[in-house]
C-alpha cells in the first residue's frame, strides 16, 4: 500500500512538471496537442546565432576536410580510385567539380549571412551530400553531422533575424520561430552525445582497450598530479567519457545542472581539438551548445553588456566632470546620469520592443491550419525515428560490416575502435603469363581508409584493373602480353584495439571474381580471432617489458589462421630481430640464394629464432588452430628521427590559423582558375 502511494505521488509530481512544460497533462497527450506545442513561438536569436557560427565553421571546413585546398589533386587525376556509396554515383571530372565546391562555399556564406537563406542552405546541403556519397573513404561521424545540420537548417526560419534577408525583406523578419525549429536541432545533438555514450557501453571500451596511451598527451597534465597514466586511460578516457557522453545532453537540458555541464562540455571539446585531427567538429559543437540555454540568451547577454557599458560610462563621466568648476554643468551632468540601472535596462528593453514591433510582423506561424501542423510533426517524427534507428541498422546493410558494424559515419561509434594497419600487400597475377606484379596500395587511392572495409576493397580491385590496363596500353604492356586476364589479391594485416595483428581479408580470393552485396556478409572477410582475447593481459605486459629495454625497442604480435603463411621482409633499419612462438605449431623458412638449399624449421611454443635483416622469410601455420607469435626488434630509424625531431608546440594556434588561411587562399585560386577554364572552354566550343 505504501509503495502504491509513493508511485502515485511520484506520478503526480511528474505530471505537474509535465503540465508546467507542455501545458497539458500526460493522460491528455495526443498528436494535435503536440503539434500545437511544437508551433509555439520562441525567441529566434539563439537560432540565428547558431546559424551564423555554423556557416562560418563550414567556410573553413570546405577547404580542409572537404578537400577544397587539394581538389586539383583529388579530383583532377583520373587514375585516382574513388569509393562511392552507390556505384552509379560518379565524381565529375575537373574543372566541373569546381562548380560543386563553388556551390558549397557560396552556400556556406549565404547561411552565415542569412542571404537567400533557403536557397543557400539547399545548395550547400546538396553539394555537401554529393561529396559524401561519391567518396565514402572520407566518411566520419562529424562530416555526417554537418550534412544533417545543414539539411535541418534548410527547413527552419533561422534567417528571420540577424540576417540580410530580414533586413531586406520585412515579411521574413521576425523575433520568434516555431519551437520545432529548436527541437529538431537539439534532438540531433542529443543523438550525437547519447548514441556516442551508448556505443561506448561495450566490453572493449569499459575494460579500457579501445584507446591506449591517449593520456600521455599534454592536455591530461592536470590529472597526472593525482593519477598515473594507466589510471587516466582507464578512469578518465574510458569510464568518465562513457558517462559524460551518455548523460551530458540531459544535464545541459536541466536548468539546475546546465552551467556545470556546459563547462565540462566546453572543456571536453577543447581537449578534443588538441587530441585529434577532426577539423571543425569541436568548434561546431561549441557553437551549438548554447541551443540548450534559454531561447533569448543572446538578448540577455546583450542587455547585460549594455548595463555594464552604461555603468562604465557613468563612472567615466563622473570622474571627468568632478574636475569641472561649473556647478551648473555638474548639476546637468548628474541629472542626465541619474537614471537607476534597472530603469536604464527597462528603457533599453522598451526601445528593443518598439523596434521589433516596427519591423516585424505579428504572424510567425506559417502553418495555416492544424492539419498542416500535424503533417509537419509526422515528418519530424519520421526523422526522429530514422536517426534513432540508423545507428543500429547494420543487421540490414551487412555488406558494409567488417570486424565492426557499418561504415564509420552514421554509427556514432566515435573513438570506440582503434585501428593499427601493419601492412597491406596488393598482388596482381597475370593468369596467361603467369607473372606477378606487386602494387603500392596507396598509389591510386586518396587515403588508406579503404584497406579496412570489404566493400571498398572490392571497389579498389576493379579500379586497379582499369588503371593497370590503361597503363599497359600506354606503355605497350607492363604486366604481360595478355594482361586482360588478371587476378587481384589483397592481404591486409591489422590490429583492432590492441589485439594481435591478423589478416582481414582472405589473400587466396581473387577480388575480381567474387561478388559483393550491401545486404549480404562479406564472403572474403576473415573472422576476428576472439580466442586470442585471453592473451590481452600478456600482450600488455610483454609490450611494457620490451619497451623497458630501451626507448627504441618494440614488439609486434601476429596471429594467423591454419593453412596460411605469413611472408615478411626484414628491412635494414630493424636490428636484433627475434621471432618467438607463443601458441600453435609453425614452420619457419628463410629466403636463400638461387643455388643454395633452403632449410625449414619447425617451431613450437617457447621456441625463438634470430632473424637477419634484408631478407624475406615465411612463417607457415601447420597446426589445426590459429598460431600466435611475436617479433621483437630494435628500430634504428627512430633513433635518427628523434635526433632530428624539433619540439612540437603545445598550442600551435598561430600555425593552425596560418595553415587554414593559406588553404583558403589556395582554394580560392584553384576555384577561380577552374571556373575560368570551364567557362572559357565552353565559350570556345560555341
Amino acid at each position: 500500500m505504501k509503495m502504491k502511494t509513493k508511485i502515485a505521488s511520484l506520478y503526480e509530481k511528474i505530471d505537474s512538471k509535465f503540465f508546467e512544460q507542455f501545458e497539458f497533462r500526460i493522460c491528455d497527450t495526443n498528436l494535435s496537442k503536440i503539434a500545437i506545442y511544437m508551433h509555439k513561438p520562441k525567441d529566434a536569436s539563439s537560432l540565428a546565432f547558431t546559424r551564423i557560427l555554423f556557416g562560418i565553421a563550414m567556410l573553413f571546413d570546405i577547404t580542409d576536410e572537404r578537400g577544397g585546398a587539394a581538389m586539383m589533386e583529388t579530383w583532377g587525376n583520373p587514375s585516382i580510385c574513388h569509393f562511392p556509396l552507390l556505384n552509379f554515383l560518379q565524381a565529375m571530372p575537373m574543372p566541373h567539380m569546381a562548380l560543386v565546391y563553388a556551390g558549397l562555399w557560396f552556400g556556406a556564406l549565404g547561411i552565415a549571412l542569412g542571404h537567400k537563406f533557403r536557397a543557400s542552405s539547399a545548395i550547400f546541403t546538396t553539394c555537401f551530400w554529393y561529396l559524401l556519397l561519391i567518396e565514402k573513404s572520407y566518411w566520419n561521424n562529424h562530416s555526417y553531422l554537418f550534412g544533417l545540420v545543414a539539411f535541418l537548417l534548410t527547413f527552419t526560419r533561422a534567417n528571420c533575424c540577424w540576417s540580410v534577408d530580414a533586413i531586406r525583406n520585412r515579411s521574413v523578419a521576425s523575433q520568434t520561430v516555431p519551437y520545432w525549429n529548436y527541437f529538431i536541432l537539439k534532438y540531433q545533438f542529443f543523438i550525437l552525445y547519447f548514441m556516442a555514450g551508448l556505443k561506448k557501453g561495450t566490453a572493449e571500451w569499459l575494460t579500457g582497450y579501445s584507446v591506449r596511451n591517449l593520456s600521455e598527451h599534454w592536455v591530461f597534465e592536470p590529472f597526472k598530479l593525482f593519477l598515473t597514466v594507466p589510471q587516466i586511460d582507464y578512469l578518465i578516457v574510458h569510464w568518465f567519457v562513457f558517462a559524460f557522453d551518455l548523460t551530458v545532453a540531459i544535464w545541459m537540458m536541466w536548468s539546475r545542472t546546465r552551467h556545470p555541464a556546459m563547462v565540462f562540455c566546453a572543456l571536453f571539446h577543447l581537449m578534443n581539438s588538441r587530441l585529434f585531427r577532426i577539423g571543425m567538429f569541436p568548434w561546431v559543437c561549441l557553437a551549438t551548445m548554447p541551443l540548450f540555454y534559454p531561447f533569448d540568451w543572446p538578448k540577455r547577454v546583450s542587455m547585460h553588456l549594455n548595463g555594464i557599458y552604461l555603468k562604465c560610462k557613468k563612472g567615466t563621466c563622473k570622474f571627468f566632470h568632478k574636475f569641472k568648476k561649473s556647478e551648473t554643468n555638474v548639476k546637468t551632468t548628474k541629472e542626465s546620469l541619474s537614471l537607476p540601472e534597472d530603469d536604464e535596462i527597462k528603457a533599453i528593453e522598451k526601445e528593443d520592443e518598439q523596434t521589433n514591433e516596427t519591423y516585424l510582423p505579428k504572424k510567425v506561424d506559417t502553418c495555416t491550419n492544424s492539419n498542416e501542423k500535424i503533417e509537419g510533426k509526422v515528418n519530424d517524427g519520421l526523422y526522429v525515428f530514422t536517426q534513432a534507428f540508423l545507428p543500429f541498422s547494420h543487421f540490414i546493410t551487412k555488406g558494409y560490416n567488417n570486424w565492426t558494424d557499418g561504415l564509420y559515419g552514421y554509427s556514432w561509434d566515435m573513438m570506440v575502435h582503434t585501428w593499427d594497419v601493419h601492412s597491406v600487400v596488393v598482388k596482381v597475377v597475370d593468369n596467361d603469363g603467369p607473372s606477378e606484379l606487386f602494387v603500392d596500395p596507396y598509389h591510386f587511392t586518396p587515403n588508406g581508409r579503404w584497406t579496412r572495409h570489404g566493400d571498398m576493397v572490392h571497389q579498389y580491385a576493379r579500379c586497379l584493373k582499369e588503371n593497370l590496363l590503361k597503363t599497359r596500353q600506354m606503355n605497350n604492356g607492363i604486366i604481360g602480353a595478355s594482361s586482360r586476364n588478371i587476378s587481384v589479391y589483397v592481404d591486409v594485416w591489422s590490429s583492432l584495439n590492441g589485439r594481435f595483428t591478423q589478416r582481414m581479408f582472405d589473400p587466396k580470393v581473387d577480388l575480381l571474381n567474387v561478388s559483393w552485396s550491401p545486404f549480404a556478409p562479406v564472403s572474403y572477410l576473415m573472422p576476428l580471432l576472439d580466442e586470442a582475447l585471453e592473451w590481452r593481459e600478456y600482450l600488455v605486459s610483454m609490450r611494457e617489458t620490451v619497451h623497458s629495454w630501451n626507448d627504441h625497442a618494440d614488439v609486434v604480435f601476429i596471429a594467423d589462421f591454419p593453412g596460411y603463411e605469413y611472408e615478411k621482409y626484414i628491412p635494414t633499419e630493424l636490428r636484433n630481430v627475434t621471432l618467438t612462438v607463443l601458441y600453435g605449431l609453425v614452420v619457419f623458412e628463410a629466403e636463400v640464394a638461387e643455388h643454395e638449399i633452403g632449410k625449414s624449421y619447425q617451431l613450437k611454443p617457447g621456441n625463438s629464432m634470430k632473424l637477419s635483416s634484408e631478407i624475406f622469410h615465411k612463417v607457415l601455420n601447420i597446426g589445426e588452430k590459429p598460431a600466435f607469435y611475436m617479433y621483437t626488434f630494435f628500430n634504428s630509424t627512430e633513433v635518427e628521427n628523434n635526433n632530428k625531431t624539433n619540439p612540437v608546440p603545445k598550442l600551435p594556434i598561430t600555425e593552425e590559423l596560418r595553415r587554414r588561411f593559406y588553404n583558403m587562399l589556395r582554394f580560392g585560386k584553384d576555384l577561380v582558375l577552374s571556373l575560368f577554364n570551364l567557362f572559357f572552354n565552353a565559350t570556345q566550343c560555341q
